[in-house]
């Protein structure tokens, strides 16, 4: 029985303890071999067998030795040894960890839907890197490819892509994308929407793709237009049969990019969960576009739920964090988490088109509105129509709204024609440092919201035109919000934005089994992650304890200026290899553990997370996976804005 604990070295900022529960099963290779399924008598599809499936190996550091590939020993030295050879449904190819390769690499062929093709990692130590040439537009490339898994692969460089999935005609299928880490692709002048760090993009209007999933890629640095990209086509009028269908975002991370992070355009089906993106919109000079963090267009079905987005600029309009654009329907963004951006928090648009059926509800907006041009025509809800878009049917919901403009600009901001039977404002909670809520069109039915105002006795509705200094004058007037509520001078709009002083109390009782271990010794802030996880076949990591990990290391980049330290603990299930529990902790956290042996406890059944002070008392606890808004805000009334200045962004 062993547990294997890992810290970073300097002041154990970031500290992942590993507890297995028998002991660890001996690495013999490469885990996570995909077989193929049986023959479809149906379909008559036929694939490679399990006896012409090969794995390939390649090991990029042992020089100009002749290699056929198929073994460690007798590995592959080049990429252009890879990007020769034809790949077929079955076959896996490793490149190995610690090593760094040189140029595109573009392996060719397709999988089937009974057996992919994977691109992995093998051996132990950081993901292996592809760096791309001189004059490369990518690192990666599939073109008129399907059935591909990929992942654990370092990729940076590149003039237009990092990674660059596309093709000519029909539907590609099975496009899975996992574990990676996508940087610093940087070609000057930015040309098309259709470039930056992970691109999956139609390359004809006969083209487009079924089934994506890019999963725990960390995206950042370039200077084309986005982090992540799925969908696009710079075609004109697309018929809705042909967009992408089924495609999933999630625990993703992107930073620092000239355009957009997350967009899904022309999607039917389409899922942005649990991932984050800032530092977007940093193009000095509006040449393509105005850029938002995390946003669909032209989408059918599409959701946007617990993401966080932040330090979101433009350098012309938008630079919000999350829109419902033009020609999307059924579109819903929920209790997602933005704040701290220069424009917007949330924003639905009609141009041209009808945009049908949105939601926004359960999100959490903090300190939108930072840039006073766009805080004074956006407000942190924005709603807006133009060139004759319509939106029919919205419902604006159960949101909470700190609203601290640069100047007295409204909390609520609508110009759009809306029509349809749901045009709904309904159970939002709105502070405001300024003295404007609401200025809106009579399209819209404000109902059951409450209002409190900070550091001032007078408020400001505007409604169908007209101004109103008193809430009872702007309800009995306009004959809106019954059931809704206003309080003035209220503290609460403050306390996300400044440090308060921490009054302890104790939730010790939610965990009558567990002791808060250091808490008596610590002399800064702590959050405290414990998880019970699993490590597949393939050596990857769960997705929920990766979504967690995504949201934690999130939390820590934005506060360990402000003293907050964080740790996880995994409880993994029977039988993980040493080998593999090093190698999921290296990938998802940071460089320069220390690893030690201890006692295994007892394995979780729930998540257990705790907030603790330096004192030891613990100031809140969970018994559940939790998204960014919930812990966000309760450590921003605690510790107040985060400290941008000093925040320096880690890689994954």
């Amino acid at each position: 029985m062993k547990t294997v604990f890992l810290c970073l070295l300097s002041a154990c900022l970031f500290c992942v303890v590993i507890q297995p529960y028998a002991s660890a099963a001996s690495f013999s290779g490469p885990v996570g071999k995909s077989k193929p399924a049986a023959i479809s008598k149906i379909t008559g599809e036929s694939f490679q067998s399990l006896d012409q499936a090969n794995e390939y190996y390649v090991d990029c550091s042992i020089g100009k030795i002749t290699g056929d590939g198929h073994s460690p020993a007798n590995a592959w030295h080049s990429l252009e040894a890879v990007n020769a050879h034809t790949f077929s449904g079955g076959d896996t190819i490793y490149f190995r960890r610690g090593s760094e390769c040189h140029g595109l690499l573009w392996p060719k062929g397709s999988g089937s839907a009974s057996a992919t093709i994977r691109l992995s990692a093998y051996g132990k130590g950081p993901r292996p890197k592809i760096i791309a040439g001189n004059g490369d537009e990518q690192a990666f490339k599939l073109f008129d490819q399907e059935y591909w898994d990929v992942d654990s692969i370092d990729f940076s460089g590149g003039t237009v892509f990092g990674v660059l999935v596309s093709g000519q005609v029909g539907i590609l299928h099975h496009i899975h994308l996992k574990n990676l880490l996508v940087h610093d692709v940087h070609g000057g002048e930015v040309k098309h929407k259709e470039s930056g760090l992970v691109v999956i993009s139609p390359g004809t209007v006969q083209q487009h793709f079924d089934d994506v999933l890019v999963e725990g890629i960390a995206a950042y640095g370039t200077d084309q237009w986005a982090g992540i990209l799925i969908g696009g086509g710079n075609f004109g009028e697309v018929a809705e049969k042909d967009w992408s269908t089924h495609i999933v975002v999630r625990n993703s991370v992107v930073h620092d990019v000239y355009g957009d992070g997350i967009v899904l355009f022309r999607v039917k089906d389409g899922l942005i969960d649990n991932s984050a993106a800032w530092g977007t919109g940093m193009q000095p000079t509006q040449s393509i576009g105005t850029p938002n963090a995390i946003w669909t267009w032209m989408c059918t079905d599409c959701v946007v739920s617990r993401n966080e987005a932040f330090l979101t600029d433009s350098p012309g309009v938008d630079g919000g964090a999350f829109d419902i654009d033009w020609g999307n329907t059924r579109n819903s963004v929920l209790n997602n988490y933005a704040h701290d951006t220069q424009g917007y928090c949330i924003a639905v648009f009609a141009a041209g088109y009808i945009t049908r059926d949105s939601v926004v509800e359960g999100n959490l907006c903090i300190n939108n509105g930072g840039s006073p041009r766009m805080a004074r025509y956006q407000g942190a809800i924005f709603l807006w129509t133009w060139n004759n878009g319509v939106i029919e049917n919205l419902r604006v919901e159960k949101n909470t709204i700190f609203w601290t403009p640069p100047g007295n600009y409204p909390a609520v901001l609508n110009r759009a024609d809306i029509q349809g039977a749901q045009r709904i404002f309904r159970e939002n909670q709105t502070y405001s440092a300024s003295a404007s809520f609401i200025d809106s069109n009579k399209n819209l039915s404000f109902q059951a919201n409450r209002y409190s105002t900070c550091g001032a006795d007078r408020a400001l509705w505007t409604f169908d035109n007209r101004a109103y200094d008193t809430f009872d004058k702007y309800r009995a007037s306009s004959g809106q919000e019954q059931g809704s509520s206003w309080k003035p001078d209220s503290s609460e709009v403050c306390l996300a934005t400044v440090p308060s002083a921490h009054k302890q109390r104790s939730d010790a009782a939610a965990f009558p089994d567990r002791r808060i271990e250091h808490a008596a010794k610590a002399s800064t802030w702590n959050v405290i992650f414990e998880l019970p996880a699993s490590i597949g076949p393939d050596g990857l990591l769960d997705t929920a304890s990766t979504g967690q990990l995504v949201v934690l290391k999130n939390l820590f980049v934005q506060f360990r200026a402000s003293g907050l330290r964080t740790s996880v603990k995994l409880h993994l299930q029977h039988g993980i290899s040493n080998e593999s529990m090093e190698n999921v902790i290296r990938d998802y956290s940071a460089n320069g553990f220390e690893v030690v042996q201890s006692t295994a406890s007892q394995m979780l059944v729930h998540p257990e997370i705790r907030f603790i002070a330096p004192d030891g008392s613990l100031v809140r606890a969970w018994q559940d996976y939790i998204g960014p808004a919930e812990i966000g805000l309760a450590v921003r009334r605690v510790l107040g804005q985060p400290v941008y200045s000093k925040v320096q962004f880690e890689d994954q």
